[in-house]
């Protein structure tokens, strides 16, 4: 599972929300020539209509007509997309500081900025997000290898999960042991562990061991 965690950043998109034509523009140049790939968004409401799940990060202004930018930051946080968030502001206080990073906000700059402190900021915001990068990474793959469980296999997974042994699963489904055992080896197989025990492990990590 490492080589996907590994790889997950290299695919992170800058999303610049601005109500402001020309600073969306100004934006686009400087994160495009520094090698970043942008979307430009000139509301909240863009934004949400079109984030397709990808990995990266948000650069929203603060103060923005119709959705600002702490709701848009709460609306970021409550449905999980799986980006950090960098706060551009001209008029911070400290109560606003307080507030946006306790929102969910991984920094706030202050406007006016030079360049090589956007970027910094920005180099910042992602290597602070590769925790939660990786580990979203992670609990895509484990989901997308237990989509290619059959339903047998599945139900014996979440019993392995509980702590049964392949005795108590085979009296609890009504199957031989020995069926229980081919369906152990299997579900082993495809979620590309190497034991019973680094499945239960890989589970409870991810926080993942109630929907198997």
């Amino acid at each position: 599972m490492s080589e996907s965690c590994n790889n997950y950043l290299s695919g992170a998109v800058i999303h610049v929300v601005d109500d402001e034509h020309g600073v969306r523009e100004a934006l686009y140049r400087l994160l495009h020539r520094a090698g970043y790939t942008v979307q430009l968004h000139s509301s909240g409401e863009d934004y949400l209509k079109r984030y397709d799940g990808a990995p990266g990060c948000v650069i929203l202004d603060l103060f923005m007509p119709r959705m600002d930018g702490e709701t848009l930051l709460e609306e970021i946080c409550q449905r999980k997309h799986n980006v950090a968030v960098l706060v551009l502001t001209a008029n911070a206080t400290i109560a606003s500081t307080v507030r946006v990073m306790r929102a969910g906000a991984f920094d706030l700059l202050q406007k006016p900025f030079t360049t090589p402190e956007l970027l910094a900021a920005l180099s910042l915001v992602l290597e602070k997000a590769r925790p939660m990068f990786a580990m979203r990474a992670l609990v895509q793959e484990h989901r997308q290898r237990l989509a290619g469980l059959t339903p047998s296999e599945r139900n014996v997974m979440g019993l392995i999960v509980a702590g049964l042994t392949s005795q108590e699963i085979a009296a609890r489904l009504g199957n031989s042991k020995k069926t229980i055992d081919i369906h152990r080896s299997r579900v082993i197989q495809k979620m590309g562990v190497a034991s019973t025990a680094e499945l239960i492990k890989s589970c409870v990590a991810l926080g993942l061991d109630k929907e198997s």
